[in-house]
C-alpha cells in the first residue's frame, strides 16, 4: 500500500447556513465513495471515505470543525478525483456557497521528506482559440498550459472583470487561422503604444502587442480550448487586486508580485 495517498480535508462553514442545507451537503459528501467511479472501469475508485465533527478540546482548530478523510491506491486516481471526476466537480461547485475555509492536506503513509504531487496539466503544444461569434479563430503555441492573471486598471476595463488570464508568448507562436482582427491603441504603462486585437463584431480580446515587447504578443489564454482547466500559476500587477476576489493566492502555485 505504499502508492496510498490520504487526502485529507477541513472545513469551516459559514455560520448562517441552514441546517438542511447541511445535511444535505453532507450527504452528499459521503456518497461520493460509491458515486464517483473510475472512467477505465465504470466502478468506484475511492478506497474509503470517513466524516466527523471536531471533538477535541484543544484551541488550535483555526475555526474548522468538521474532517473528512479519503484515501486514494495512487496518485493518478486522486488527480482525476479532483480534476476530471464529474461528480466530485458537481459536489465541489454546490458546496462552495456553505464553506467559509478550509484546509487540504496529501500525504504518503511513512514519507516525511521529497518533493510535493506534481499539478495536473494540460502540458504544452498548440491550442486552438476561438471568439464568442466564431467569426475569428486562432492556434497559439504554449510552453506550458496556465494562465498568468493581470489586475491592472487597463484590463479590468477592457474586459469587465476583476482580471485578465494572459501568457506572453513569441511572435511567431500565435497564428490568425479564421477572420481578420480589429485593432484598438492605447498607451501602456512603459509609456509606449499598445494594440489591443480583438473580434469587430462580438469584441472578444485575442491578444495584445506592445511596442516594449515588438517579438511577444500577450495571448488571452482564458480563450484558448482547455482554458477553463489551466492553473493559475502567477499573477501581475497584485496591488489592484480587488479586496473581494477571495482565496485567489491560495490557488497560485507560484505567485509572482
Amino acid at each position: 500500500m505504499a502508492e496510498t495517498i490520504t487526502h485529507i480535508v477541513l472545513f469551516k462553514y459559514r455560520p448562517d447556513i441552514s441546517w438542511t442545507d447541511f445535511e444535505s451537503h453532507f450527504e452528499t459528501f459521503m456518497a461520493l465513495r460509491t458515486k464517483c467511479l473510475h472512467p477505465s472501469t465504470n466502478k468506484p475508485y475511492m478506497l474509503s471515505l470517513r466524516a466527523g465533527k471536531n471533538r477535541s478540546w484543544e484551541p488550535f482548530s483555526k475555526g474548522m470543525t468538521h474532517g473528512f478523510v479519503l484515501e486514494f491506491a495512487n496518485q493518478d486516481d486522486l488527480d482525476y478525483y479532483l480534476t476530471a471526476d464529474a461528480v466530485h466537480l458537481a459536489f465541489s461547485k454546490a458546496a462552495a456557497p456553505l464553506i467559509e475555509d478550509s484546509v487540504v492536506v496529501d500525504i504518503r503513509d511513512g514519507i516525511l521528506f521529497g518533493p510535493p504531487a506534481k499539478r495536473p496539466g494540460l502540458g504544452s503544444g498548440e491550442y486552438s482559440g476561438a471568439c464568442h461569434c466564431g467569426e475569428m479563430a486562432w492556434m497559439a503555441r504554449l510552453e506550458k498550459a496556465e494562465h498568468v492573471l493581470c489586475h491592472c486598471g487597463t484590463c479590468r476595463r477592457l474586459g469587465g472583470g476583476p482580471y485578465s488570464c494572459n501568457q506572453i508568448v513569441p511572435r511567431e507562436d500565435l497564428k490568425i487561422t479564421r477572420g481578420e482582427p480589429r485593432v484598438y491603441i492605447y498607451k501602456g504603462a512603459s509609456g509606449k503604444d499598445v494594440r489591443c486585437y480583438f473580434c469587430g463584431t462580438c469584441t472578444s480580446h485575442i491578444y495584445h502587442h506592445q511596442d516594449a515587447m515588438p517579438d511577444k504578443v500577450i495571448v488571452r489564454t482564458l480563450l484558448l480550448e482547455g482554458g477553463d482547466k489551466m492553473p493559475a500559476t502567477g499573477e501581475i500587477f497584485a496591488e489592484g487586486r480587488l479586496g473581494w476576489v477571495k482565496e485567489l493566492q491560495e490557488s497560485l502555485v507560484n505567485g509572482v508580485k
